[in-house]
């Protein structure tokens, strides 16, 4: 039996950078903000964007509102609208679908691979030619996300994509700090999303996101759409249609403090990760990382055939876990619509995949509880199926 742990498990930590960091660091950080009163898109803003850009290696980087609205903005420089076909993930948030659909776009569902749990490119191909075969759409796009924080097969997605005439817009909400053939998060595919949610491997203290790009036009084109069209000669003309979407000043002194210490908590994350690779019970299936990336492990999930009743059993023991995702997108209430083909990895990973505690600061007798707890569980189930 494992000893009991008296102490407190997050399954995210959104507190203790700020201790570690120093909160009169944050304060003095907000005192400046309020001292200069450009509360939208100030100094700090732009501060963060140059070091966000440098940070990932391309050449600009569009800060806004929201990983939701930093999906949004990119299908808009994109041009995305009615009577174009785009590319989904189904197994993920729904945002990731959302932006095209807002759009007046029609998202195509993908499945996934059993392995990786990231889009299928496989699948990608046998649903790019079933639009094309009906030839109703245009195709445009695909949203690849990177789950959990470990990337996608880019560079088959791309290929694929790029030979039908189509850009990759890389979802890396969760996988900011990640790499993929030796490239950051924010620079592998044609542009790049993510977000700063207070869960995420680089957070704010409320909602941000941002947009990478390496062209000037796409970067120009963010910028406007993000406040409502703007036209930077006239900023009482509207050239296009836009929306709210800035990063405010206060959300870019936090960003500011936290990549201070964001290297080193990749490093917490991916040790503590190898530690659950190793020492959790082979009854676990483990998301397989691909050869040329790492991952920034914004969440740490394993597969398990019976995950409720798992689930209930670390709550019983004092352990938050999360099913990421119940329900895949496409059989959402205000997905169906679009809910035409098949995804069978999709629908069965929602059903046995479950999420543990990951953050940098897990202690380690922490960790070690969480696996102890779930080794036993595995150990039950074995010994009721000898």
């Amino acid at each position: 039996m494992t000893d009991k742990y008296t102490g407190k498990i997050n399954l995210f930590d959104c507190a203790t950078a700020q201790k570690v960091i120093g909160q009169e660091n944050f304060l003095a950080a907000f005192k400046t903000v309020l001292d200069h009163g450009a509360y939208c898109q100030g100094p700090e803003t732009k501060e963060v964007e140059t070091k966000l850009a440098n940070y990932s290696g391309v050449n600009y980087c569009a800060t806004n509102s929201s990983g939701t609205d930093a999906l949004i903005l990119a299908l808009m420089a994109w041009g995305v609208k009615p009577g174009d076909a785009v590319f989904v993930s189904s197994f993920t948030f729904v945002a990731s679908a959302e932006c095209a659909a807002i759009l007046g776009a029609t998202p195509i569902f993908v499945d996934s691979d059993p392995n990786t749990y990231n889009m299928d490119p496989a699948d990608l191909q046998r649903a790019i030619d079933e639009v094309k075969k009906e030839g109703k759409l245009n195709l445009k796009a695909v949203v690849a996300v990177d789950i959990f924080g470990s990337p996608c097969d880019l560079d088959k997605i791309m290929k694929i994509a790029h030979e039908n005439g189509m850009k990759v817009l890389e979802d890396a909400a969760q996988a900011y700090g990640s790499t993929y053939n030796g490239k950051k998060a924010g620079a592998a595919a044609d542009m790049v999303a993510t977000s700063f949610y207070p869960t995420k491997p680089l957070a704010c203290y409320g909602d941000g996101g941002a947009t990478f790009t390496n062209s000037k036009e796409e970067y120009d084109l963010l910028v406007s759409c993000r406040v409502h069209g703007m036209s930077p000669e006239d900023h009482y003309d509207n050239v296009r249609l836009g929306l709210t979407g800035r990063l405010d000043s206060f959300q870019g002194a936090v960003l500011l403090q936290k990549l201070k210490v964001f290297d080193e908590e990749l490093v917490k994350r991916a040790k503590i990760a190898k530690k659950y690779d190793t020492e959790l019970s082979s009854y676990f299936g483990k998301q397989k990382i691909l050869d040329n990336a790492t991952s920034a492990y914004g969440l740490y999930t394993i597969n398990c055939e019976d995950r409720d009743e798992l689930m209930a059993y670390l709550k019983e023991h004092n352990i938050p876990c999360g099913a990421y995702y119940p329900r895949p997108v496409n059989t959402q209430t205000a997905y169906k619509k679009w809910n035409t083909r098949s995804l069978p990895v999709c629908e069965k990973l929602s059903k046995t995949v479950l999420s543990i505690p990951m953050h940098p600061y897990l202690e380690e007798d922490a960790q070690n509880y969480v696996i102890n707890t779930m080794n036993e569980f595995a150990a039950k189930k074995a010994k009721v199926a000898a």
